[in-house]
């Protein structure tokens, strides 16, 4: 079997309401993607995604169809789709960055390898974890009376876990909405806060003081990429689980933040992490030194143990499960 050629196409679909993230984003009012459709002689189609985001990642919806055409296509073109290490190793060296662009292909290449033998795709990367996982709500940016109205539309959908964007505001504004978020759902959905690096160390600190005896399962992403001895100073600080979503790109990125233990959880996404492979490899380091993918954490119930004192500072709450001694 031959790969016979590449069609991409930039969708933008738009958004109900407007998306409004951290003061590093801003408000979106629709998505974006790049699809890969790769045509083979058999007459199978594989297909991939990218979803770049600039500033988010490095890329945008015109590199990622630049680096397709100029940079894979040409590789790619008369090679054997079913050969996805080959190419992969390839793509590795002769195309630097531009982990999107790559991503996509690799999930096109999964994409065909389970069409011909007419098998799920877990089968190759290692077999079924899990026959269902929860699915992730989450809401921009509001007053707490809007976050409530969100948070209600997303239980009557069926979401448990719902992600509550922050960074936006003030930080006493956001405390505000932290703290009515937790104590009114906070005993029946896990809620991560993200800030999407819209918080400097000083404010990431005052965040987290603020909404003692209020807590998250999860805070995500409060300072910009780079540091992660800041990372690991709030980590150290904080009861609930730290994870990391711009610091987390490479397999480089994920080994820097565990040498560093600057996070308890990973947020990691086939189309920004470059496929299913480079995927695959980092879940698999992250479970390796224990750490969590931040996205798939249980709600709250009955068999969730309990907040018991770690014998810190007084204000200070452990979940003994959060991490070993």
């Amino acid at each position: 079997m031959k790969i016979t050629g590449l069609e991409l196409f930039h969708i933008s679909i738009p958004f109900l309401h407007p998306y409004k993230l951290s003061k590093v984003y801003g408000t979106l009012t629709d998505a974006h993607a790049v699809v890969i459709k790769v045509h083979t002689d058999a007459g199978i189609v594989g297909l991939g995604e990218a979803d770049p985001k600039n500033p988010f990642t490095e890329e945008t919806p015109a590199s990622v169809m630049a680096v397709m055409r100029e940079g894979i296509a040409p590789y790619l073109l008369g090679r054997d789709p079913l050969q996805v290490s080959e190419i992969e190793s390839h793509l590795d060296q002769a195309v630097k960055g531009n982990l999107m662009s790559r991503g996509a292909v690799n999930m096109a290449l999964f994409d065909i390898l389970g069409k011909v033998h007419q098998l799920p795709v877990h089968v190759f990367l290692g077999g079924l974890r899990h026959d269902q996982l929860p699915l992730l709500g989450s809401i921009g940016s509001g007053t707490p009376a809007e976050d409530a109205d969100a948070i209600e539309t997303l239980i009557q959908q069926g979401f448990r876990t719902v992600m509550i964007k922050m960074g936006a505001l003030s930080v006493r504004e956001e405390i505000r909405r932290a703290v009515a978020a937790v104590e009114r759902y906070g005993d029946r959905l896990t809620l991560i806060m993200d800030a999407n690096q819209g918080w400097s160390f000083k404010e990431a600190l005052q965040f987290i003081e603020g909404i003692h005896g209020s807590e998250p399962a999860v805070l995500e992403q409060p300072v910009a990429i780079g540091d992660l001895a800041k990372l690991k100073s709030i980590r150290d600080r904080i009861p609930y689980l730290l994870s990391v979503d711009e610091s987390l790109v490479t397999l480089e990125d994920a080994a820097e933040v565990i040498r560093s233990g600057a996070a308890d959880a990973f947020s990691v996404k086939v189309s920004k992490n470059g496929g299913l492979s480079k995927s695959l490899t980092i879940a698999r380091a992250a479970e390796v030194f224990g750490i969590k993918p931040a996205r798939t954490l249980p709600a709250p119930g009955p068999d969730r143990p309990p907040a018991q004192p770690c014998g810190r500072p007084p204000w200070r709450w452990c979940n003994r499960s959060r991490r070993s001694p």
